[in-house]
């Protein structure tokens, strides 16, 4: 179903985007896209079957562009219209799959919100689609972009550190309590936790220091389960007695629900940790916990090399680097870089970048920096992380490349 809210003819030289999913991720995405200064892009479709959200969203277009917008809540529907060149899919994880593979098949240009899919049988069928039909595929990889660790990724390549030899990572998430209400909390809709929300992660490590050789993983349920807050037994906010800090309206809020955190059922994790060893040999340790404290909520670097080391929190903008042999003890030739101030807008200044370098990767025809081989690899990553997770064991990589090959 379909209505023309067309007031104004869109720029005809711009390439014209459907946003399919139009709630807050993609909101921050398509708002970047219509304030280009280039005015590359340009929105002339939307779909979603929250009206209250396509609403917004026609509304935002109508702001910037001065004209009306298609609107749809069938997705099939929009990628039939021939006037759309690419679209944005940012639905529930457990859309991704034949979201993205349709809209390869219908000829469009894809910006696909992170995961790949839930599960690697789901991955290779959008990569797939992807390299066989010649379009650009742009993952939802913001961090990427992010100086922060477009400037570490710089140092090491630029050999700063030496040799990459060591490196430990930690995700603090305080405002992950979300996870835990809605279509989030069943892991049947996100293939798992780490899935969800680390494959982030993942695709730095590989852009940082290559492929990837052993797996191990383990995650457990420590603090977000009944004990975790004397909530009297409610299994909703609006009935609970001793609010708890993640307390939400009924109505409203992330997920338009206020199921307890800690007493409604869930099958998710809140914790893990992953051990991979890369062809190099290089050893990384990557945490996560949702549990921390609210100052802490970061993500946590340090990479150590053979020359020296950098450490740092995205949040800061800043990374530290301290010279091995450095004998006053970082008195003197310790440097500390500021790659970006604070407050440089979502994911510390990735979302102002992300979706104009995909409008560029299409003008040029070209692979995009979040591209395919970045699909791919960040997949084989987590994905194989929560295998071993699932099954208790060691996950050699190249079991699951042979299995799952690499497209072309």
């Amino acid at each position: 179903m379909s209505n023309n809210n067309s007031e104004l003819e869109s720029n005809s030289d711009r390439i014209k985007f459907g946003l399919i999913g139009t709630g807050a991720r993609c909101g921050g995405l398509s708002r970047t896209l219509v304030k280009d200064p280039e005015q590359r892009g340009d929105v002339i479709a939307l779909c979603d079957i929250n009206q209250t959200a396509l609403k917004k969203a026609e509304g935002m277009v109508k702001s910037y562009l001065k004209h009306g917008t298609k609107n749809y809540t069938d997705y099939r529907e929009l990628l039939d219209n021939p006037d759309v060149d690419a679209v944005i899919i940012s639905p529930p994880d457990f859309l991704h799959h034949k979201m993205a593979i349709d809209a390869f098949n219908a000829g469009k240009h894809v910006f696909l919100e992170k995961p790949v899919g839930i599960n690697l049988d789901q991955m290779i069928d959008i990569v797939n689609a992807a390299k066989n039909s010649g379009k650009t595929l742009e993952v939802g990889y913001v961090l990427r972009y992010a100086p922060f660790f477009v400037e570490m990724k710089k140092m090491i390549d630029d050999e700063e550190i030496g040799e990459p030899l060591f490196c430990q990572a930690l995700e603090e998430y305080y405002g992950a309590y979300h996870f835990y209400r809605g279509w989030w909390k069943k892991k049947a809709n996100t293939g798992g936790i780490m899935i969800q929300k680390i494959c982030h992660d993942m695709d730095l490590h590989y852009w940082m220091f290559g492929k990837p050789k052993k797996i191990c993983a383990f995650e457990s349920l420590m603090n977000f389960k009944p004990g975790g807050w004397d909530n009297k037994g409610a299994v909703t906010c609006h009935e609970c007695e001793n609010r708890c800090p993640y307390f939400t309206p009924e109505t409203g809020g992330r997920t338009n629900s206020d199921e307890c955190v800690f007493n409604d059922p869930h099958d998710i994790t809140d914790n893990c940790q992953i051990i991979i060893q890369f062809e190099t040999g290089l050893n990384l340790s990557m945490g996560m916990n949702f549990f921390n404290s609210r100052g802490q909520s970061d993500r946590h670097w340090r990479v150590v090399g053979s020359k020296g080391e950098i450490t740092g929190r995205l949040s800061t903008g800043m990374i530290r680097y301290d010279p091995r042999f450095d004998s006053t003890m970082g008195f003197e030739k310790t440097k500390v870089y500021l790659c970006n101030k604070p407050g440089t807008g979502g994911h510390a200044g990735g979302d102002a970048v992300q979706i104009l370098e995909f409008l560029q990767a299409i003008k040029e025809g070209r692979e995009s920096k979040a591209g395919i081989e970045s699909a791919y690899w960040s997949s084989i990553m987590i994905m194989g992380a929560q295998m071993s997770a699932d099954k208790d064991k060691i996950v050699r990589i190249q079991d699951l490349t042979d299995k799952y090959p690499y497209p072309g």
